[in-house]
């Protein structure tokens, strides 16, 4: 417990690192300090699970909509601002 109060911040860096600890009082195992895990990928199965439920796209609907709202012609960017 000493080594955790006086040297927090080393404690710190240690579990950012991945190192576990186990707090002791007069030599009495008290508590065991962790490092939470994150996550670095979702599974597979867990997410075709998410995507299961949602709904279709129609991609020629998609692309009527950005047709519609785009307008692809190309014009001068410095046309009429005199440069």
């Amino acid at each position: 417990m000493r080594q955790f109060v006086n040297d927090s911040g080393g404690v710190t860096r240690g579990l950012r690192a991945g190192k576990r600890y186990i707090l002791t009082l007069n030599g009495e195992p008290l508590a065991e300090v962790n490092p939470i895990r994150r996550r670095r990928f979702v599974p597979t199965a867990e997410a075709q699970a998410v995507f299961a439920t949602a709904p279709a796209v129609d991609w020629d609907e998609v692309r009527a909509d950005l047709d519609s709202m785009i307008d692809d012609e190309l014009r001068d960017p410095l046309d009429g601002t005199g440069l």
